[in-house]
């Protein structure tokens, strides 16, 4: 190896204090710029969320102003009071049993019928026969349907118990012996 002149040296010297500080710049730089970066992108989400938050309190006036009309409308007087599904059913044989009572038709039987869960709400049945006129079966299916909380009829079934008329003898109302299905909607407890 031959010996380098002093401007060679002095170049060389300069050059490789020149790559040192390049290279001892770089690693400062690139770990302090992805640093920065970093920040910036969590400032932006942080801005991004506090917009979004700021518009959910600037409508929490119109929102609790929903909230009260839905809570004035009283949603659960619909529902059967008992969550229960034995108790629930007691209600809906007592009701039942009133009404038909207060229009004039005559109980036969009442059964219950195993409940059914769909989602948070609970479908209570109980089955229903009795005998009335035609006049008096139309009250009571209107009473049934329009009672609160809200009972559906279904399986409808109406027969007639016409018995052989008598010769000469005036000719009746024949009695009619309903059977159906009444449900009501219960809320199901929750389960925690």
């Amino acid at each position: 190896m031959r010996a380098l002149s002093k401007n060679q040296s002095r170049s060389l010297a300069i050059g490789l204090l020149i790559l040192f500080l390049t290279v001892g710049i770089l690693l400062l730089f690139i770990p302090i710029n992805m640093l920065h970066r970093h920040y910036d992108q969590s400032l932006d989400s942080l801005a991004d969320y506090l917009g979004r938050y700021r518009h959910v309190v600037s409508t929490h006036a119109e929102v609790q102003s929903a909230l009260d009309q839905v809570k004035n409308k009283n949603g659960r007087q619909h529902f059967l009071r008992n969550t229960g599904a034995a108790l629930a059913a007691s209600e809906i044989q007592e009701t039942a049993k009133n009404l038909i009572e207060a229009d004039g038709g005559k109980l036969v039987s009442m059964q219950v019928v195993p409940f059914k869960d769909d989602g948070g709400y609970r479908r209570v049945t109980v089955n229903i026969q009795f005998i009335s006129n035609m006049p008096t079966l139309r009250k009571i299916l209107y009473a049934i349907e329009t009672v609160q909380p809200y009972l559906l009829l279904d399986n409808v079934s109406i027969r007639s118990q016409a018995n052989a008329l008598s010769k000469g003898a005036p000719v009746t109302e024949p009695e009619l012996v309903a059977q159906f299905d009444v449900s009501g909607y219960t809320l199901v407890a929750d389960k925690k």
